[in-house]
């Protein structure tokens, strides 16, 4: 059986690179404020807390960026 996770790109388009980025970059790549996109991630506050986050952080580091993605979507 084939793994239905499979992303699909249109032509031209390029996946987002799995790596560390601020909470602004990856508000910017959703299209939505910063506040916007931290109310987001809270609503995974529990999980995120295994990997170290914490409200104040700042910068996300690329396996809290993986675990978002596959929460939210790619942006």
């Amino acid at each position: 059986m084939k793994n239905s996770n499979t992303t699909i790109y249109f032509e031209g388009e390029q996946p987002t690179k799995i790596r560390a980025y601020y909470k602004y970059e990856l508000a910017a790549l959703y299209n939505v404020c910063t506040k916007t996109f931290s109310s987001w991630i809270h609503t995974y506050l529990e999980e995120l807390h295994q990997f170290g986050y914490k409200k104040s952080t700042k910068l996300l580091r690329p396996e809290v960026v993986r675990f978002l993605f596959e929460r939210l979507g790619e942006p």
